[in-house]
């Protein structure tokens, strides 16, 4: 069964996840600014999301996604407030949510990702991508005045240099991919370690300090529900696929008649639940 949140017994069925998804109004094309709290906003369309923050002197902003996105965000930005944007804080690795962010470095942004995302960035270089001036192990704080985001690192997961963010003072993380609220989304991806993934999302379900997440695709936000969903989602997968392989099936096999009936009419469920399905398969297969 799903459950809200991490310790409540109010069961969630997909229905209740979309009644959750359909308060939460959003674009499924055009990208556009909505304040989560007073300084932090979500920018973005159903395809991509990034945050960003407005202190008194300057402006910290996440993921520019790509050329385009990141001159969208920019105007975004600047009908919020007339402050430089001071820093560029990457959530991990993957090119769909840090190219192009020539434009926050030419007005002197100082970027920043995980210590770990370093050898991603030399072993497969993209000219579109900006080098990190800083690093960070996770546990360290980016701050302009009035504004403090926490930087916090769970381990593998979604790769090894995934950063989940919070402004101090706010009920909101932002934990890019990790969770698409509400949706499946494209979750299952080489580099991600399920058996990590699910812990994380265990940690983060744990934590009392938020009530609201933003993901880096998907709805401006979502609640605990949408953590407790995909975790549950994803432990019922591995579960299922180890039981199939138990019964010698093969990854094709598996991929082709996976069933999980809870999440049937969750958004995405048809076209990923296969690739999901083998991606767990090769897991249990080669260790990785």
């Amino acid at each position: 069964m799903l459950r809200f949140g991490f310790m409540a017994a109010l069961v969630l069925t997909p229905a209740l996840a979309f009644a959750q998804a359909a308060t939460i109004p959003f674009d499924m094309r055009n990208r556009v600014t909505t304040e989560l709290a007073p300084g932090l906003y979500t920018f973005g369309n159903f395809s991509a999301r990034s945050i960003f923050v407005v202190g008194d002197d300057g402006v910290i902003a996440t993921d520019p996604v790509s050329t385009d996105f990141a001159k969208d965000m920019r105007a975004a930005i600047s009908k919020v407030t007339d402050k430089p944007v001071k820093y560029v804080v990457y959530s991990h690795q993957h090119w769909d949510h840090i190219n192009g962010g020539k434009i926050f470095k030419d007005e002197g942004a100082t970027f920043i990702s995980h210590e770990n995302c370093i050898k991603h960035f030399t072993n497969t270089p993209n000219p579109n991508v900006i080098m990190p001036d800083k690093t960070v192990k996770g546990g360290e704080t980016v701050a302009v005045k009035g504004k403090t985001l926490n930087l916090m690192y769970f381990g593998r997961n979604h790769g090894d240099c995934m950063l989940v963010m919070q402004v101090q003072g706010t009920d909101v993380l932002y934990v890019n991919d990790l969770v698409t609220p509400y949706s499946l989304g494209l979750g299952f991806m080489p580099d991600y370690d399920p058996k990590e993934w699910a812990r994380t999302l265990r940690e983060i379900e744990a934590r009392p300090d938020w009530q609201r997440m933003v993901g880096g695709h998907g709805v401006p936000f979502g609640k605990r529900d949408a953590v407790a969903l995909r975790r549950d989602f994803l432990e019922q997968l591995m579960t299922a696929v180890k039981a199939e392989m138990d019964k010698g099936r093969s990854a094709d096999e598996i991929a082709a008649t996976i069933n999980l009936p809870d999440f049937k009419d969750v958004r995405g469920y048809k076209e990923q639940i296969g690739r999901a399905a083998e991606r767990i398969y090769h897991y249990y297969e080669m260790g990785w």
